[in-house]
């Protein structure tokens, strides 16, 4: 199998896991705060990449090596991506409801895009720039929607810190950093499991360190929603599934690209979302075009 198409592999894989993740918010939110969801699903990343790195231990012959500053970037990575993009993306998710929110993902790639151009040269061939202008358009069309990205503050006024644009761009700027640190860190230090592992310890840290009433925390998750903590523990299996499954493509194929096609979660989001919730947006002649229009893009990205 050549490289590109293993990296292809595994961003569809990571594609369909944040996928899932982002639904299965959508049905937990009702059932438990987002604050303690965060801890759940962030606990269950370090216990599920935990059980792989020991499995990974117990299976292969050669040692793993070890660098260091692979793993700080990792670490940069947690802080970033696990706990900081992923606060802001749900509390959106919440907010703003897994369509309007997964569109924001757009900004991901495009900002990985531009670090990854910036920091260490990484340039793409036209076709595949040309290819990621026309998903991002595509992807655009599908999620603008005239008056949904500002809501009222208690008073009545506009709340600016609550915005979905505030909260979309913050996610997707926080998103694209800690993705540029996983995909330099992985070309040095190719252990994606472990990868996902120190991301997920260094973003459960600060999620407990954050959340309302840590030292209750045993008392909350005992008094909390047993279908809330059920649908954060499926949130953590995809968000783990989806970070080691990102991090293993950007190893064969261009960061960005990898990113582009892993975050092109509203061509998912918007079908599965009209099978599983009654007030999801109803299919449009502009919803349709512009899944087409990011569809091309994508292909043309993985023809490139």
């Amino acid at each position: 199998m050549s490289d590109a198409l293993t990296g292809f592999l595994l961003a569809m894989a990571s594609l369909v896991s944040f996928t899932a993740s982002i639904l299965f918010t959508r049905m937990a939110s009702p059932h438990l705060s987002l604050a303690l969801g965060f801890v759940v699903s962030t606990a269950v990343n370090v216990m599920v990449a935990s059980l792989l790195v020991l499995l990974q231990l117990l299976w292969q012959v050669q040692a793993i090596g070890w660098h260091l500053q692979a793993f700080w970037l990792f670490v940069g990575s947690g802080v970033c991506a696990t706990f900081l993009g992923r606060w802001l993306f749900y509390e959106s998710v919440e907010r703003f409801g897994p369509e309007r929110t997964s569109v924001f993902q757009i900004g991901i790639p495009v900002f990985t895009a531009a670090l990854a151009w910036l920091l260490f040269d990484e340039r793409l061939s036209p076709p595949a720039l040309l290819g990621m202008a026309i998903a991002v358009t595509g992807l655009l069309i599908v999620g603008y929607k005239r008056g949904s990205n500002a809501p009222r503050a208690p008073g009545g006024g506009f709340s600016l810190v609550h915005s979905l644009l505030v909260l979309g761009f913050g996610s997707s700027a926080a998103y694209a950093s800690g993705n540029l640190m996983r995909g330099y860190a992985v070309r040095e230090w190719p252990e994606p499991v472990i990868g996902a592992l120190v991301g997920a310890v260094a973003g459960l840290i600060l999620h407990i360190s954050v959340t309302p009433g840590k030292r209750d925390l045993l008392a909350q998750l005992r008094r909390a929603s047993p279908r809330g903590l059920g649908l954060f523990v499926i949130v953590g299996l995809g968000n783990i599934g989806g970070q080691i499954f990102s991090i293993g493509a950007m190893r064969y194929i261009p960061i960005s690209v990898a990113v582009l096609l892993s975050m092109c979660t509203p061509l998912l989001i918007f079908p599965l979302s009209r099978l599983m919730f009654a007030n999801s947006e109803p299919w449009t002649l502009k919803l349709i075009g512009g899944s087409a229009l990011a569809m091309a893009g994508i292909v043309l990205v993985v023809l490139r």
